[in-house]
């Protein structure tokens, strides 16, 4: 059996966490926008967890600086950390929006793009599951190619829902801050995708 990472699985259990983390606040996130409140917990359950994502990624690079050889390339392993917390920071810029803009209604756009980064975060959970084999490679690229599908279809939502922001609302602060939540929420899924593609290229080069 031909593994991708030591028997030890270095690297491998901080890569898992994270990718815990991530689904975590993905779901809250996605509970949030089902009917955000000013001010709601939920919110601040988000933010706790992009802090713990924040440490498992110092805890990482110190694992790296400190292992003089590493199983995948040292660029990919900082890569993949980097993409795994730039999701996380995304989800709770999104959150920090709802609450900072006083939203206090929802929109069934907002609701599909929030479901698609539970997806999205189930599918690098996954992948992240899978990576220590390199007998698993099908099965991770496979991942891979849910993400960047996943990512296409909020693309597509995000887009549909600025352009009725800009035909429908009336009030253009309204407009500005839909956008931005849009953005940041549309911005999760392209971490996301960031996360698959780095992935790819650590399979890849491991095959």
């Amino acid at each position: 059996m031909i593994r991708l990472f030591p028997r030890e699985e270095t690297f491998l259990p901080q890569f898992g966490r994270a990718a815990e983390v991530i689904v975590e606040a993905a779901r809250v996130l996605d509970s949030l926008a089902g009917g955000p409140t000013l001010d709601d917990e939920r919110a601040v359950e988000i933010k706790r967890l992009e802090h713990q994502g924040d440490q498992i990624a110092h805890e990482t690079f110190d694992l790296l600086n400190r292992t003089w050889i590493t199983p995948i390339d040292r660029e990919d392993i900082h890569t993949l950390v980097k993409t795994l917390d730039d999701v996380l920071d995304y989800i709770d810029a999104a959150a920090s929006r709802i609450v900072l803009y006083r939203i206090s209604t929802t929109t069934p756009e907002l609701k599909k793009i929030t479901a698609v980064i539970v997806q999205s975060a189930l599918a690098i959970q996954k992948a992240m599951a899978l990576l220590s084999d390199l007998k698993n490679s099908r099965q991770i690229l496979e991942a891979c190619v849910e993400i960047n599908r996943l990512e296409n279809e909020a693309d597509t939502v995000a887009q549909l829902a600025i352009g009725r922001l800009f035909t429908e609302a009336k009030d253009p602060i309204e407009v500005m801050k839909w956008k931005e939540i849009y953005d940041f929420v549309e911005g999760a899924t392209d971490r996301c995708e960031d996360v698959a593609n780095t992935l790819e290229t650590i399979v890849i080069k491991s095959t």
